[in-house]
């Protein structure tokens, strides 16, 4: 059996290959969500404050791995968009938290169930259950 050093020279680097695969599902993720004209960014963000119920833009930047510009940016298009509402943060008076509308919670509920099999489908399309036990076993072992 090789070595990791002989794989590394010979394949497609773990990180890089991991970068084609992400990319192929914000692919996936914005083909599947263009007909309720909901962008793979913009459905990240849903999720994560209707996972939260209610957010402070700092958590949700942490959670997300965003900039802070890019964040305020996305969070103004929602706003407009009437899926997403700024409150007064009982707990900073300076702060806000984000939560969804009804509207923007029921597009998130939409969104999900719209991309639930379909996404999962398409992804692992080319593999058996045991492989797809077995990639999902591997994927979860190198999270931190």
């Amino acid at each position: 059996m090789k070595n990791s050093n002989d794989l590394f020279n010979e394949m497609i680097p773990l990180g890089q290959l991991i970068y084609m695969v992400n990319q192929y599902k914000e692919r996936l993720l914005n083909e599947n969500l263009s007909p309720l004209e909901v962008t793979a960014a913009q459905f990240k963000v849903l999720c994560t404050i209707y996972r939260e119920k209610c957010i402070t833009p700092m958590e949700l930047k942490k959670s997300l791995s965003v900039d802070p510009g890019a964040l305020t940016r996305m969070l103004d298009r929602l706003l407009c968009k009437g899926w997403v509402e700024r409150l007064p943060n009982p707990h900073d008076k300076r702060g806000v938290l984000i939560r969804l509308t009804p509207e923007g919670k029921t597009l998130c509920e939409k969104c999900r169930t719209l991309l639930g099999q379909t996404l999962h489908q398409e992804l692992i399309k080319n593999l058996t259950n045991d492989e797809v036990e077995t990639l999902y076993q591997l994927l979860t072992k190198v999270l931190p």
